[in-house]
């Protein structure tokens, strides 16, 4: 009896992860087209695809737990799951739920970028490769690039290899997520009194170790109760791979001429960069002429 229950859980939880797994891959086709098109979707936008794939998790969750047709069990479960947090390309999204209403509803925060403050006071918005930004209080100016080009263009103190830089990007990261989940858990467990469940919601162990490097989905349940008697809790983090962004380099000839290359092709003289794009389309649309290389 006992390995029968093991098994059970092991099986809920098993399908739990499948769940964030496969709404990964509902996420990563999504920032992939981002990437891969001239379509950037605005924030508000955005945000209604995030609250979509949302219920994608929880429909293939339900299927997968037997509630498909129950909408009081599928209330309940929802119940267990805290909070949700969806990583994008240059930040992320925390879902709770909102009881405001007649039912229980997702409810998205803004966008976090994954943000860190530089020795000077400048402030480095990381993404989940090696792409960033550096705002300058001073200038009130952006630079873009990889870490080789912003620490040509501006002070990354105290990031002085791309080893630390990298490190320190995936710190960044999870101390932020695991703020912003502190506060929703609390405010979790007071929704959960009004609605008569009576679950102690605690962060999971070891998700400050999760390393996170492509857009996906983070989840964990807790106190679900499960046919053999057990509570089901479990953490899971679900990711589906990013496609690297290229970047095209805008400039301008002496003889006034705009040509837009791979960032490795840019000509070491006669011309001056204007601008950056991730889409060689999106250039041309815009009147510069195309040069393609190997280095794109």
């Amino acid at each position: 009896m006992k390995e029968m229950h093991q098994n059970v859980y092991l099986q809920y939880e098993d399908n739990f992860q499948s769940a964030l797994d496969d709404t990964a891959v509902y996420l990563s086709r999504f920032e992939a087209h981002q990437t891969t098109s001239t379509i950037h979707y605005q924030l508000e936008k955005q945000i209604l695809f995030d609250l979509d794939a949302l219920n994608v998790f929880y429909n293939n969750l339900a299927l997968k737990y037997g509630i498909e047709n129950n909408e009081v069990a599928i209330q309940n479960l929802k119940l267990h799951i805290p909070a949700i947090v969806i990583y994008h390309y240059n930040g992320y999204f925390l879902v709770t739920l909102d009881d405001s209403g007649s039912e229980l509803e997702l409810s998205a925060e803004p966008i976090r970028p994954y943000w860190y403050k530089l020795r000077n006071g400048n402030i480095l918005y990381f993404t989940l490769d090696d792409q960033a930004t550096v705002y300058d209080r001073n200038s009130n100016a952006f630079y873009q690039g990889n870490y080789e080009q912003l620490s040509n263009q501006t002070n990354l103190a105290p990031l002085t290899t791309i080893e630390g830089f990298r490190e320190v990007r995936q710190t960044v990261i999870t101390t932020l997520v695991e703020e912003d989940l502190a506060a929703a858990v609390n405010q979790h467990m007071e929704l959960a009194k009004r609605m008569g469940l009576s679950v102690t919601f605690t962060l999971p162990k070891g998700m400050a170790q999760q390393s996170i490097k492509d857009v996906g989905m983070m989840a964990f349940i807790q106190g679900y109760p499960l046919p053999g008697g057990e509570l089901l809790e479990t953490y899971a983090y679900g990711a589906g791979s990013v496609i690297s962004r290229k970047v095209i380099v805008g400039t301008i000839a002496t003889s006034g001429k705009y040509v837009a290359y791979g960032e490795k092709c840019v000509p070491s003289s006669g011309v001056t960069e204007i601008e950056r794009f991730y889409d060689p389309v999106e250039a041309v649309r815009k009147g510069y002429f195309y040069e393609d290389c190997t280095g794109i």
